[in-house]
C-alpha cells in the first residue's frame, strides 16, 4: 500500500493527474488502477477526473498480480543525469511505458530515484538504448522546443540485411495504429528523415548508424525495410531471425546533454562508429 497526501500549497488536481505523477506511472496505468478499485481518497474511491483536494490523502494499494521486485529489471538504470533531465537504459523486450502487461521502464522510475518524472520518448518493445526521462513540465518544454528546432539528434545502431550504401530516407509514413505502419512515396518535413551510414560489413549484413531528428512509430524499421534492407530480427519488417531485433538507440545530443549507450554486441567497433558519426554535418 502506498499513501501520500495531495500537499496544501497545491491546486485541485484530477485523481490520474496526481497519481501519475506521484507514483512515476503513465495516466493509463493511473486510470487503469483507479478503475480497479485500487485507489482511495481519504478512505473513499473517487473517480480518474475527480478532483483531489489540498491536504486529502491518497492511498493505493498493489495490484494482486504485483510480486516482490516487479520493478527490479535487469540493465534499467539512470546512464546520465544533468539539468533536469535523465538518459534511462532500456533493455530489448522491456515494454517502455507501463500499462501494457508485464515489466515497463515507467514502472521502474520511483526505484531509479525518478519519481514523478515524464518519459519524453518511447522504443519499440524489441528496442533497446535510451529513453529520455523530465524532472517536470519545464524541461519536457525546453525538449520539445529543441525537437521543434531540431537540436535533439538521435543516432542509432542498427544490422540491415545487404550490402546498405548512404540513404536519406523521406517517405512519409502513416501510422494509423495497425501493426506495420506504411511508408508512402510522398516525402515527409525534413524533422522526419532517415538518415543511414554504413560503418562495416558483418556476415553479408552492414552494421549501419542512423540519424533522426524526430521519430514517428516504427520510423528506421518502416524506413530500410521499404529500401530493401530490413533489420536483422525484426519480426513485423523483416523476417524475425532468431537472437532479436538488432536496433539499439546508442546516442543523444541536445543543448547542453549528451548521453552514450554502446550496444552489447560483439562486432561494434566503438571508434568506427564514431568516425561514421563525426562524419556527419554539424547540426
Amino acid at each position: 500500500m502506498s499513501t501520500f497526501p495531495h500537499p496544501a500549497h497545491l491546486s485541485p488536481e484530477r485523481l490520474d493527474k496526481v497519481l501519475a505523477a506521484n507514483l512515476g506511472l503513465g495516466i493509463r496505468r493511473s486510470r487503469a488502477l483507479i478503475e480497479a478499485g485500487l485507489v482511495l481518497v481519504d478512505g473513499r474511491p473517487l473517480a480518474k477526473g475527480g478532483l483531489v483536494l489540498p491536504g486529502q490523502l491518497v492511498s493505493v494499494a498493489e495490484p494482486a498480480d504485483a510480486g516482490p521486485g516487479v520493478c527490479d529489471v535487469a540493465g534499467v538504470e539512470v546512464v546520465f543525469s544533468a539539468m533536469g533531465f535523465a538518459a534511462i537504459s532500456k533493455p530489448g523486450g522491456v515494454h517502455t511505458v507501463a500499462g501494457r502487461g508485464g515489466n515497463s521502464l515507467e514502472g521502474c522510475l520511483p526505484g531509479l530515484g525518478l519519481t514523478g518524472w515524464r518519459l519524453l520518448n518511447r522504443l519499440d518493445l524489441l528496442t533497446g538504448g535510451l529513453v529520455l526521462a523530465a524532472a517536470g513540465e519545464r524541461e519536457a518544454a525546453l525538449y520539445k522546443g529543441w525537437q521543434e528546432a531540431g537540436q535533439v539528434r538521435k543516432w542509432y545502431l542498427a544490422l540491415a540485411h545487404g550490402c546498405v550504401g548512404e540513404l536519406e530516407l523521406t517517405g512519409l509514413i502513416l501510422d494509423d495504429k495497425r501493426r506495420v505502419v506504411r511508408v508512402t512515396g510522398q516525402e515527409d518535413e525534413a524533422l522526419r528523415h532517415t538518415v543511414v551510414r554504413p560503418v562495416h560489413a558483418v556476415e553479408g549484413n552492414t552494421l549501419v548508424l542512423v540519424h533522426i531528428l524526430k521519430g514517428r512509430r516504427h520510423q528506421i524499421r518502416a524506413h530500410l525495410a521499404h529500401a530493401g534492407h530490413p533489420l536483422v530480427g525484426d519480426p513485423v519488417y523483416g523476417v524475425g531471425e532468431h537472437g532479436g531485433l538488432f536496433l539499439h538507440h546508442w546516442r543523444l545530443d541536445m543543448p547542453g546533454f549528451t548521453a552514450e549507450l554502446p550496444p552489447e554486441w560483439d562486432f561494434v567497433d566503438v571508434r568506427a562508429v564514431e568516425a561514421v558519426r563525426l562524419s556527419f554535418p554539424a547540426s
